[in-house]
């Protein structure tokens, strides 16, 4: 049994918390008081099933033998600081979308994890979500010195209800979900739509096969594996909203900076697609007010 910390208690962070509390030590760290508080009274429901785990609202760490990161990228430059406290010999894991995160987290001394969830989660409210799609954790260690500690952690946290595995080259893996996240997420938000109707619409087929070619020569993948991809990630997905969508319509801040905007960094070529994208969706945020 591990003693674990989740930092970050959205949609991803509840639905690991209550997984890994079944076979681990489990510590919930959260922002508001609100949501602490409904977690301890009432646990976390997932799919009517509940789990308690410890939660606070600490912004101090305890001592862990591995700290799993759930929060949305924009987090990350205010939690750097408190996690340079933490011993370095303490594994981090960073589960979050995009990949504007690993420059800033280059030069922390811990061994260091990056992983994406591949599962579908919708979150309902501040202590419940739902399972709309069972995938996997996928993860590996940012350097090649840490990648049999990588395999260890992979093993432990592995349960046949949440699956983990461990890769070898992680930046692959990362790049693959990159490429979905640059095209669902952009165009749902955008148009308004569930992520099916990537799949089911001609005109947001065409703008999505645009995309993904872009992104896919950005990232040196092959475009008609990265296109199949994204057809799968759709359909499979085909009846939720996109992260992005959710924070728009909850009038927050999206990662779009962090997924549309770093392969708009990363390319020395001009992508149309990717650029109009990325405006369109950093207008609505301008509109939110």
């Amino acid at each position: 049994m591990m003693n674990i910390g989740v930092i970050g208690l959205g949609a991803v962070g509840l639905f690991i918390a209550s997984s890994l509390a079944k076979r681990h030590e489990v510590t919930g760290y959260v922002r508001r008081e609100e949501q602490a508080n409904e977690i301890k009274d009432q646990g976390i429901i997932v799919d009517n099933s509940e789990t308690f785990v410890s939660v606070t609202t600490s912004q101090k760490f305890k001592e862990h033998d591995l700290i799993i990161i759930c929060t949305k990228q924009m987090a990350i430059d205010t939690l750097i600081p408190t996690l340079e406290l933490v011993g370095r010999h303490t594994p981090i894991l960073f589960l979050q979308n995009g990949q504007g995160h690993i420059e800033k987290i280059h030069h922390l001394p811990h061994p260091i994890l990056l992983g994406v969830c591949e599962h579908g989660i919708v979150k309902i409210k501040d202590n419940e979500v739902s399972l709309k799609g069972l995938g996997k954790i996928r993860l590996g260690a940012l350097h090649k010195h840490h990648a049999e500690l990588a395999v260890d952690i992979s093993l432990a946290l592995y349960q046949l209800d949440f699956p983990v595995k461990e890769h070898g080259s992680i930046t692959d893996v990362l790049n693959r979900k990159l490429i979905v996240n640059s095209v669902i997420n952009p165009l749902t938000a955008i148009f308004n739509c569930r992520n099916g109707s990537i799949m089911t619409n001609d005109h947001l087929k065409y703008l999505a096969k645009k995309l993904t070619k872009e992104a896919a020569m950005t990232l040196n993948v092959d475009e008609d594996e990265a296109w199949e991809r994204v057809r799968q990630v759709a359909e499979q997905t085909k009846e939720n909203y996109s992260s992005m969508l959710s924070d728009i319509q909850a009038k927050r801040q999206t990662e779009i900076d962090f997924i549309n905007g770093y392969i708009l960094k990363k390319s020395s070529d001009f992508l149309p697609y990717q650029t109009n994208v990325y405006h369109m969706v950093k207008a609505k945020e301008g509109l939110r007010e």
